[in-house]
């Protein structure tokens, strides 16, 4: 008969334990789901075109059929990658430039393919950063940088 009274106080508070650890899982799973919805990029990255001669360092060669740009990174972390995005008068194009890493402070120059008989004269380009700040990379659309008039090189 003591050993049913002992065992009815334990299963219990096992029950309260696991009830408890259940709740704080869900409380948690409701906040990092609202942390998600709020945040668009976690950390102002800083990233900008290069300046000389206070001319930014972004052109195309529409003999060669190529946009050439130099970025920089910011002081505040590191960058993964970029998305470029290209709207013509014609079509737009996307390019995943995961090569495209900079350390804190760090730049980067290329030249992307760009046709303007084909995809028509360019109406915006947009550069958006890819950052990884925990496990998971993440697009910071809000930190893009927008070009609506590239100038000849």
């Amino acid at each position: 008969m003591q050993l049913k009274r002992g065992m009815a106080p334990i299963v219990a508070t096992l029950l309260l334990i696991s009830f408890a650890v259940a709740l704080g899982l869900v409380i948690m799973n409701f906040g990092r789901a609202q942390l998600d919805l709020e945040a668009q990029c976690p950390i102002d990255i800083g990233l900008e075109f290069s300046k000389i001669n206070s001319i930014e360092e972004i052109c195309i060669d529409t003999e060669k059929n190529d946009i050439y740009f130099v970025i920089e990174n910011g002081i505040n972390t590191e960058v993964e990658g970029v998305v470029v995005n290209i709207i013509g008068t014609e079509r737009a194009e996307s390019y995943n430039l995961e090569d495209a890493s900079m350390f804190k402070a760090g730049n980067y120059m290329t030249h992307i393919g760009y046709n303007e008989e084909l995809s028509g004269e360019i109406k915006q380009l947009k550069i958006i950063p890819i950052i990884k700040p925990f496990e998971e990379k993440e697009i910071c659309t809000d930190q893009a940088l927008v070009v609506e008039e590239v100038r000849e090189c």
